[in-house]
């Protein structure tokens, strides 16, 4: 607990103290627990904590306050439209998240994360634990996926596709695009140029889980990926999949 003081000197040297502590949750964190792909990115304001956190490709919202290492308040389902309380507690670099679901008779879920080190990229980086990032040679090259849409029947029958486009390098370097899109309904078709300009990230992988960095904000998310020599899946863990093809 931080103490008060009444003499300025010590309450400024504790004030200074007990801020460092709440700046310690700001920062990108992943989690580590097995076959749960998740991570969360945290910003500090006057004891005030915001931010996201990712499980299985699905957003929470975080909403609490910090005092000393320990935090409280709620997370907003964003699929589900609902609030669940949470306490948290920080110890050095590792995160401890408990969630309470009133679904499962109030029994807390816990997620353990790990702070994020600065990632440098390149092939043989290593982070401050000493660590080297790992690519996963599979994912090497460039890959399609085609989003097919389509609605009605019969003369009302209309389809559009766009295919979007994922390339890994060796070094530690991802570029993503969109293609050309077309389709169309009856005697009319449609066309689109897509988006000629790549997207340029950074990735590596940890056992059956991809990360991608944006390179400017650092912000970190994660999927989980399958991969064969000509195809490629993604998924969240749940319903949501997208199969990518091998261009080259």
């Amino acid at each position: 607990m931080c103490k008060k003081y009444f003499v300025l000197p010590f309450a400024l040297s504790v004030l200074i103290v007990c801020q460092s502590l709440a700046q310690n949750y700001a920062g990108s964190f992943t989690g580590v627990q097995a076959g749960i792909s998740s991570s969360a990115e945290l910003k500090v304001q006057d004891q005030q904590l915001r931010g996201r956190i990712i499980m299985n490709g699905k957003g929470a919202d975080v909403n609490g306050v910090i005092k000393d290492s320990i935090s409280t308040g709620m997370v907003y389902d964003i699929e589900l439209k609902k609030s669940y309380a949470y306490s948290s507690i920080l110890r050095q670099n590792e995160l401890h998240f408990f969630i309470t679901f009133p679904e499962l008779n109030n029994e807390a879920i816990e997620l353990i994360f790990k702070r994020d080190e600065p990632f440098i990229g390149g092939k043989g980086s290593a982070d401050a634990l000493g660590k080297t990032n790992k690519y996963d040679t599979k994912l090497y090259g460039l890959w399609r996926y085609t989003e097919v849409i389509s609605s009605g029947s019969g003369d009302n029958y209309a389809s559009f596709s766009t295919d979007y486009f994922m390339e890994f390098k060796a070094d530690g370097t991802a570029f993503s695009w969109t293609g050309k899109s077309g389709g169309g309904s009856g005697n009319i078709s449609i066309e689109g140029k897509g988006n000629s300009t790549a997207e340029k990230g950074q990735w590596y992988t940890e056992g059956k889980t991809l990360f991608l960095i944006d390179p400017v904000t650092k912000q970190k998310v994660s999927i989980l990926y399958f991969a064969e020599e000509n195809r490629m899946m993604l998924h969240n863990g749940g319903n949501e999949k997208k199969v990518f093809q091998r261009i080259r």
